[in-house]
């Protein structure tokens, strides 16, 4: 079987926050799984504009001379203190203190360049708000090649029993399908596949026009006999679904030899305005984890997924692994 969610090296960003701490503390958990490498990394801002303001005065003092070799001294002391707190010894890696201007960009020049399987990274940083380390996560999520796992609060890997996968009938967003039977392989979890149809509003007033014409059960139908000829098209995934003849309820079972693992799958229809708000607020009452891909295609439900993962991940509590199918990659390294 092809892995699509392999484990073997993680990068943790830190802003030596109590909810970058999470982060690191469910790196923790993760190595207890899957006996992984975890690295660490806290980049310091770049104060350009603090060295120029300085120069009119004669300030005899130089940011670069002065000021930063403190800083990345007394990094990498907080990085080394997070590392003996939160990871075994014997799979600490390396710590990383550097100095950039954008964070985001620093974080993902070095999650990019081949070394890495994961980015686990708090959703939102230092002060709570999305406006600071959420539009940090946000161009992480948006520019990683790999994997990245954003975190709002402390979970423990093994409460985890309900993996919600959104899904638009695009090929793209099956592509979630499977590092999420992989998680939940590993956790024994369950999938739940869930599929939103916008409604439109009608008129100045904005009172939202439900379509009589749209029923669950057609909508399921088509979802599923999609998945399938994904899943057989794609079979170096050696997945496949079968049907249990209960409507929204199957089974994803492995075809990998000599072992067959089954995962139980739900799929669930819902129907409303916005499709990254109802995934956000399903998700935050329903699920323990949230795997979405990055990039889509407009389907049924007319969902465009890589803008409207951008939106979830600012919305959702719940740990959300985003993923970039690699057909993708694949396409625009051609390109």
């Amino acid at each position: 079987m092809e892995v699509v969610m392999k484990v073997n090296h993680i990068l943790v960003p830190t802003d030596f926050s109590e909810r970058s701490e999470v982060a690191i503390k469910m790196a923790g958990e993760l190595v207890d799984l899957y006996g992984c490498t975890v690295d660490l990394i806290h980049i310091i801002p770049m104060m350009k504009y603090f060295s120029e303001s300085m120069d009119p005065l004669g300030v005899p003092f130089s940011i670069e001379k002065h000021l930063y070799p403190q800083c990345l001294e007394n990094s990498h002391e907080k990085l080394e203190q997070l590392a003996q707190k939160y990871i075994k010894k014997e799979y600490r890696g390396k710590l990383f203190s550097e100095i950039d201007r954008k964070p985001s960009e620093a974080i993902t020049k070095l999650a990019n360049k081949g070394e890495y399987d994961l980015v686990l990274m708090s959703a939102r940083g230092e002060h709570n708000s999305i406006h600071v380390m959420g539009s940090t996560t946000e161009k992480v999520i948006r520019y990683s090649k790999i994997p990245v796992l954003s975190i709002n609060e402390e979970m423990e890997i093994e409460n985890l029993n309900k993996i919600i996968v959104p899904v638009d009938f695009s090929e793209s967003s099956f592509f979630a399908v499977i590092p999420a039977f992989e998680l939940a392989k590993e956790t024994d979890s369950k999938i739940e596949l869930v599929n939103v149809v916008e409604l439109y509003s009608a008129g100045n007033d904005m009172i939202p026009y439900v379509p009589t014409s749209i029923e669950e059960q057609p909508l399921y139908e088509s979802m599923i006999t999609k998945l399938t000829d994904y899943l057989l098209n794609h079979s170096q995934y050696e997945l496949h679904l079968k049907r249990t003849g209960v409507p929204f309820e199957d089974v994803l079972v492995s075809t990998e030899e000599p072992h067959t693992i089954s995962i139980d799958v739900r799929s669930t229809i819902i129907k409303g305005i916005t499709a990254y708000h109802e995934i956000a607020e399903y998700a935050n009452d329903h699920a323990d984890m949230v795997v979405m891909t990055t990039h889509g295609r407009t389907g049924l439900s007319r969902v465009f997924m890589g803008s409207t993962t951008e939106h979830v991940s600012r919305l959702i509590e719940r740990p959300l692994l985003i993923v970039r199918p690699q057909f993708y990659e694949e396409e625009v390294e051609r390109n």
